[in-house]
């Protein structure tokens, strides 16, 4: 099947990620125009329109030196393909080798001196083990990927809007963004070219920021802070968190850290608390590490990657 054969299909009502990858047999062996008319009727009539929107959408990617990967591609990444709901498709700009070990490290935009300090020791450490995986925004996702100012080389920054990011993202996540793609990382998007930023596009960005990583910290964060949407999706599935602990300090104790005290005390219904899933059944986090030095850090990169050895 033809990746513009899914770009329509993305478009049609009902057809989302899950559908598609639950009918892929017929699929394959189906034109799309006919399987359309016989499994979604009703929407016919928009066929053309989504095949020239799939067109354009090709030809933006293109045009701005990104990839179309679809979930039937080799290049696919394999830690999206045990997910049912991980996006059909996904638009890449840059070194797509980075998305092989892949570490999420986030926290809050309203981050404090050591919450910087930390970040930043995270990302030279964990630099060295895999590719760091964030939204790219002020805070602690910009800490967590620059040394001396200077991004670091192996940066999978995703984006929410679409990959024409000068047209779809504000102008300092676009500088962010070229900073990143200079320094030899990878932009990813789920979101059509032409689509822009907005706060529900937010929390779907979270969400594939959170399928696309192997193992994923948190910071520093307020029991209010937006990380709690990254945490949800990365809750649901079977990989670790790590929560940095810093009783070293008495800002630890503050507002600012509240979620990572929660997290720590509670274990899974501390998460459940900070991210507001009620059953916490749905939870399939295989391990929730307290971090506080170094030796922590070497654990938790034995637990992504020991916890995910079927996804190599």
């Amino acid at each position: 099947m033809r990746t513009e054969d899914i770009l329509i299909l993305q478009q049609v009502k009902g057809c989302g990620p899950v559908f598609l990858r639950q009918n892929i047999d017929r699929l394959i062996s189906n034109d799309v125009f006919d399987f359309v008319k016989k499994h979604k009727p009703e929407q016919v009539p928009f066929l053309e329109q989504y095949q020239n929107d799939a067109k354009r959408y090709m030809f933006e990617a293109d045009k701005n030196n990104a990839k179309i990967i679809s979930f039937l591609s080799s290049e696919y990444p394999s830690q999206l393909k045990t997910i049912p709901n991980a996006p059909a498709v996904i638009y890449a700009k840059g070194n797509t080798d980075l998305l092989k070990r892949v570490v999420a490290i986030i926290g809050t935009r309203h981050s404090s001196l050591l919450g910087n300090r930390i970040a930043e020791r995270l990302g030279a450490y964990f630099s060295q083990q895999c590719s760091l995986c964030n939204g790219l925004v002020e805070g602690i996702d910009e800490h967590v990927i620059k040394v001396d100012d200077k991004i670091l080389p192996n940066v999978v920054g995703i984006i929410s809007g679409g990959i024409d990011y000068e047209n779809t993202c504000t102008a300092h996540h676009q500088k962010n963004i070229e900073a990143v793609i200079e320094a030899g990382g990878l932009i990813v998007s789920s979101f059509f070219p032409g689509q822009k930023e907005n706060s529900y596009s937010g929390s779907i960005a979270s969400n594939l920021q959170a399928q696309i990583s192997h193992g994923l910290i948190l910071v520093q964060s307020s029991v209010t802070g937006g990380s709690k949407y990254t945490m949800e999706a990365f809750s649901k599935l079977p990989r670790p968190i790590g929560v940095i602990e810093y009783n070293k300090s008495s800002e630890y104790e503050t507002e600012v850290f509240g979620a990572n005290r929660m997290v720590i005390e509670k274990g899974k219904l501390g998460v459940a608390e900070f991210v507001g899933v009620k059953d916490i059944k749905k939870m399939k986090t295989s391990h929730i590490l307290p971090i506080r030095s170094i030796s922590d850090y070497e654990t938790f990169v034995k637990y992504m990657f020991s916890d995910n050895q079927s996804l190599f």
